[in-house]
């Protein structure tokens, strides 16, 4: 079967609008399968009684997956309504050339499968075993959102007993709590000879006017890197990144339209942030996951994180600032330049802003640096033996009154083959 990674796409919200096309569609095919992304996971909170247009377009991508070829596969993620529907989801796909098959049966999974409800979620459970599919649904524990732990984790691989797998959905947590839970997981679900697909989260922060406004600092791409970590060093079967395009949450690795920020699909998302270097620096792990062993680094790369606006500015959590207050958060959010740098050799990165410069002598490999943040144009030089290697600043300005990012965080790169 071969390790395998994913992206959750939310079907309500195509990159290329309400009314996205094949070509929209093939668009994002491309931009995940070149990062090394098998597949998505088509989250539909509804399907044709419900709300019709998810089977319309869970349709149309599997036409449009099937005109990209590739190998680039697709498989439903039923939430909410759309369990109510699981034999049509089955009916409606399970023939079409793009759809994910193990051991020739359609794979399926879900979200929040039965909601609050045990019973639900089994009997939900026995009507999949029932449609002959692979199912690998996520079901919330008896301890809902907290840490799994081990006694939950076997409770979790318990109630996997007539499914194929488990997903873990993640992303409501802080980096090493989720990739805790991801290792226990793991050797609960091992032992019990199931399929387990973990996740790896990039940031997450609710919408600033909806009921879910809370955050999970990850500290640039260090947090990441964590999630991805447990799941290479528990041996997990898949991985689905969480998410490629909830532009709600800010949990989105897709590419938008510009290097800064864009509206995407809706105005009530806001100018959502480029979070391309999310995506992008996943690349190395998705290598070392499907292969087994780190990747040898031949080119020099970094990728840099940062809020556009000193977050603390003198105030703690949750407080407010003029007419905009902070998410919920049980830590402090930063107040840092975050990099993340893949060197050949032993470099020097220089991060500078204002009239201070903060310099790091670094080895070669992966290493993660920091920077106090402060108003104005980050600026990035990495050199070696005295010789400049890059110059880059960021594309956005930290600001010092300016909320408009609204504490999500904003990313950029420096790669030489987009120089």
């Amino acid at each position: 079967m071969g390790k395998r990674v994913f992206a959750h796409y939310m079907v309500a919200w195509p990159r290329g609008g309400p009314n996205a096309s094949v070509d929209d569609y093939i668009a994002e095919f491309r931009d995940a399968q070149e990062r090394g992304i098998d597949g998505f996971a088509l989250n539909c909170g509804g399907w044709n009684r419900s709300e019709p247009l998810y089977r319309a377009r869970v349709l149309k991508m599997y036409r449009a997956a099937e005109q990209f070829g590739n190998g680039f596969k697709l498989f439903v993620s039923a939430d909410g309504k759309a369990q109510d529907e699981l034999d049509d989801i089955v009916q409606s796909t399970a023939g079409l050339p793009a759809q994910l098959r193990v051991a020739g049966r359609s794979v399926v999974s879900a979200y929040a499968l039965g909601g609050k409800n045990p019973a639900r979620c089994e009997a939900l459970i026995e009507q999949a075993k029932s449609l002959g599919v692979y199912f690998v649904p996520q079901f919330v524990p008896s301890t809902g959102e907290a840490e799994i732990n081990g006694p939950v984790a076997r409770e979790v691989a318990t109630r996997c007993f007539a499914a194929q797998g488990y997903f873990y959905f993640g992303a409501a947590g802080a980096p090493d709590s989720l990739a805790r839970s991801v290792k226990n997981l793991s050797a609960s679900l091992k032992s019990a000879g199931k399929l387990f697909m973990a996740s790896v989260t990039p940031y997450y922060r609710g919408l600033p006017n909806g009921t879910n406004y809370r955050a999970f600092e990850t500290n640039g791409f260090s947090g990441m890197a964590t999630e991805w970590l447990s799941a290479i060093h528990s041996n997990t079967d898949w991985v689905q990144i969480v998410t490629w395009n909830d532009w709600a949450e800010s949990t989105y690795v897709a590419p938008i339209s510009s290097n800064t920020r864009a509206q995407v699909y809706n105005p009530r998302f806001g100018a959502l942030l480029n979070h391309r270097a999310y995506l992008d620096a996943s690349r190395y792990f998705i290598e070392w996951f499907k292969s087994g062993a780190a990747p040898e680094i031949n080119q020099d790369k970094f990728y840099y994180f940062y809020r556009l606006h000193p977050v603390g500015v003198g105030v703690g959590i949750g407080a407010s600032f003029g007419s905009f207050i902070a998410p919920r958060s049980h830590t402090r959010l930063t107040e840092k330049v975050h990099v993340t740098l893949f060197l050949t050799g032993p470099a020097t990165l220089a991060i500078g802003q204002g009239n201070t410069c903060t310099v790091h002598d670094l080895p070669a490999g992966v290493s993660e640096v920091t920077a106090p943040s402060m108003p104005g144009v980050p600026r990035f030089t990495l050199t070696r033996n005295g010789s400049t290697i890059a110059e880059k600043k960021g594309e956005e300005p930290i600001r010092k009154d300016d909320f408009s990012g609204a504490f999500n965080y904003f990313s950029g790169s420096w790669d030489p083959n987009d120089v």
